[in-house]
């Protein structure tokens, strides 16, 4: 769900949407060097911009300057989650690492973490609207730009299907495009029928008149058994949702047969811990 309410005077877009982890995951490792530098390797991905524009190094970055420590560091990225596709991959990765660090550099084993969560909230609000979501990932309702968040405690659990095609959507591109539209009243979410009625993505106006593969592939979704099937945030990844873990099984199976992009299969989660 999330709904592009109006654009601010600061140049974000005030939002209402719903955020929900899933069961597909990015690995981050980390581990004490003794070379006094940072080492940062990925794999499962390349990116054009240098190293120090991933939201993993800029995340690091920005905990040394909040600390004032040197972070001499072996940091290891492996990507599942694919870019472009409007997943949050990126900004968990930065909330990841923010939580990964606070932990390790602790000055006790007793405590939770170097920084308060407040601190840790303000530094991951500096990096991305959404970063804050990820620090502790559950069902939320979120508003503002992304930083207000209120959890969902009776969210339905689902099993999801996410098809992301050969094509990557800029985010600043899909908000210049997007149409805001003022609501004052959203729908409450308990159940199944909760989410099948009130599946809604506000970029999908203009995303589905520029990406027509984007329809195709909510068809073939709900063709194959899904409930509901929707535009992942900014695109371009589309997920089907199903309330049986057997037609996602079937559905998985029937949709890896056609080449239509690659294909996950998660579920819903209630939380998310990182260590």
């Amino acid at each position: 769900m999330l709904y592009i309410l109006a654009k601010r005077e600061d140049g974000f877009h005030e939002l209402y949407m719903h955020m929900v982890p899933v069961s597909l995951f990015d690995t981050l490792s980390f581990s004490k060097n003794n070379e006094k530098r940072l080492n940062f390797r990925m794999n499962g991905a390349s990116f054009s911009e240098s190293p120090e524009e991933n939201l993993v190094i800029r995340a690091l970055r920005s905990f040394e300057q909040a600390c004032g420590i040197t972070a001499a560091l072996d940091v290891f990225l492996e990507k599942r989650i694919p870019s472009g596709a409007g997943l949050g991959g990126g900004s968990g990765n930065a909330a990841g690492t923010l939580r990964a660090l606070n932990h390790i550099f602790r000055d006790s084993s007793s405590k939770e973490g170097l920084l308060p969560p407040e601190t840790l909230y303000e530094l991951a609000l500096e990096l991305g609207s959404d970063v804050p979501f990820f620090l502790d990932p559950l069902p939320c309702e979120i508003r503002g730009c992304g930083e207000k968040l209120n959890p969902l405690a009776e969210y339905p659990k689902l099993y999801v299907l996410i098809i992301k095609p050969p094509l990557s959507i800029s985010t600043p591109e899909a908000y210049k495009n997007c149409r805001p539209k003022a609501y004052t009243t959203f729908p409450e979410i308990k159940s199944f029928d909760d989410v099948k009625n009130s599946l809604n993505n506000q970029f999908e106006i203009s995303l589905l008149e520029q990406y027509p593969v984007l329809s195709e592939l909510k068809s073939l979704l709900l063709k194959n058994g899904a409930f509901g099937a929707l535009v992942s945030g900014s695109g371009s990844a589309v997920f089907g949702i199903f309330n049986k873990k057997e037609l996602q099984n079937h559905a998985f199976k029937n949709l890896s047969c056609l080449q239509i992009g690659k294909i996950f299969s998660c579920e819903t989660l209630a939380a998310h811990h990182y260590y």
